[in-house]
């Protein structure tokens, strides 16, 4: 008699239930991101910043993969996903960056949280993954909260340059994008390998890419102000936002179908408030805790 080595399905349930808080915990250190850079900006030009993250993550992450044992290599025909991985993640952290030096914190935290509305039409195209409507209404819900949080709050924020914030706007767009590209090209490698080994090649194959781009700024912008906020914003960014949530991101992609796991990409402005709110003393209004609730009404739908 042969027994199944598989687990009941009660308990396959249960473990996936679990998996949806790993890309929750990412997010959530995302949406601390934008709060902390607002500190670093003024002293450390925005992709200067970026290459200081990535080497600090990627060497924590690189760490990490030494310290977990030998692994067998990418197979050849695999590999050629991983610079592109690292081309997305230059992509992404360069427009994020200075999209939010021009425009704000506060464009940053919503219009980076249109990736879902990329990944799921990519993970239809490229992984075969069809929304289901549950995944495409709390999508919409989700969106509607983020939409609710930010807009009872812009009347306050109109400036002058108007140019500047538009071509912001636009690059944080493209950082969405991007993202969501990262997202799905990198899905298969994660859920055939590990987590852990996938980011990490990931992000040292963009180093590659965005030394040069530092190099180019430092030469432009060559003043630094390093102070102890701004080196413990490094950390947090390289630590926090980059080795451990790109981790939980990919950890809830490998166990997650990538547009699940996308929704709870809309938890980051939410969070992002609370911090603005608790350390950077800013008002939050009716509409933010309207949005907040929109907003988990749909993670809770997108989720079942």
């Amino acid at each position: 008699m042969q027994v199944s080595s598989r687990p009941p399905t009660s308990q396959r349930r249960s473990r996936q239930s679990l998996a949806g808080l790993a890309p929750l915990g990412a997010s959530c250190l995302w949406g601390g991101m934008y709060v902390v850079s607002r500190a670093s900006f003024g002293a450390i030009p925005p992709v200067t910043l970026g290459l200081l993250r990535l080497l600090l993550g990627g060497a924590a992450l690189w760490l990490v993969l030494r310290l977990s044992g030998p692994r067998e290599p990418l197979p050849r025909e695999e590999g050629w996903r991983l610079p592109l991985l690292g081309l997305c993640i230059t992509a992404t952290i360069t427009t994020q960056f200075i999209g939010t030096d021009l425009a704000s914190a506060h464009d940053g935290a919503l219009l980076t949280t249109i990736t879902p509305l990329f990944i799921v039409p990519l993970a239809w195209l490229l992984l075969g993954e069809r929304p289901r409507w549950r995944v495409v209404a709390g999508t919409l819900l989700a969106l509607a909260g983020v939409v609710i949080i930010v807009g009872s709050e812009q009347g306050s924020s109109l400036s002058a340059q108007a140019g500047s914030l538009l071509i912001g706007d636009g690059l944080l767009i493209i950082s969405a994008f991007f993202w969501a590209l990262f997202t799905v090209l990198g899905t298969p490698l994660v859920r055939k390998h590990s987590a852990l080994a996938v980011t990490t090649y990931g992000t040292l194959w963009s180093l590659v890419f965005f030394a040069p781009l530092a190099l180019w700024e430092l030469a432009q912008r060559p003043a630094l102000s390093l102070s102890p906020t701004s080196l413990a914003s490094v950390l947090y960014l390289g630590l926090g936002a980059t080795a451990l949530a790109w981790f939980l991101w990919y950890r809830g992609v490998e166990r997650l179908p990538a547009g699940v796991a996308a929704i709870f990409f809309f938890a980051q402005p939410l969070v992002g408030g609370l911090l603005s709110a608790l350390l950077l003393q800013e008002a939050l209004g009716p509409g933010f805790w309207l949005g907040g609730l929109v907003l988990a009404l749909g993670i809770i739908l997108a989720s079942l």
